[in-house]
């Protein structure tokens, strides 16, 4: 049972030349690993949503008796910027998870 996990050659080409292909996917042949243009894309699209949830987050700051207007505030940067990073941080696993794949979709024939 172990021998069918191996990497087997498909197509005439070693599984392991196919997960190197994922990875020279830019012009020099070298791998982008974290400066890939989509992970730069994204994040800087991240970082745009932490500041439009920083500014609308400003407009549900109130004082009341137990908390201060400016620990309010402060509550809501954390807020907004924890929940941004963590959510930056799954889209990222995600789309890096995408760019070399473990297991390759084994297609069957039409009968």
């Amino acid at each position: 049972w172990l021998k069918s996990f191996a990497l087997k050659p498909r197509g005439g080409v070693p599984q392991s030349a196919l997960l190197l292909s994922a990875c020279t996917r830019s012009m020099s042949g070298l791998c982008l690993g974290f400066m890939a243009p989509g992970l730069i894309r994204g994040t800087l699209a991240w970082l745009c949503v932490g500041f439009v949830a920083t500014i609308v987050g400003q407009a549900f700051v109130k004082e009341t008796p137990k908390i201060t207007k400016q620990e309010s505030r402060q509550l809501a940067l954390v807020v907004v910027w924890v929940s941004t990073i963590c959510m930056w941080l799954f889209w990222a696993f995600v789309y890096m998870h995408q760019m070399v794949p473990i297991i390759y979709p084994v297609h069957k024939p039409i009968v």
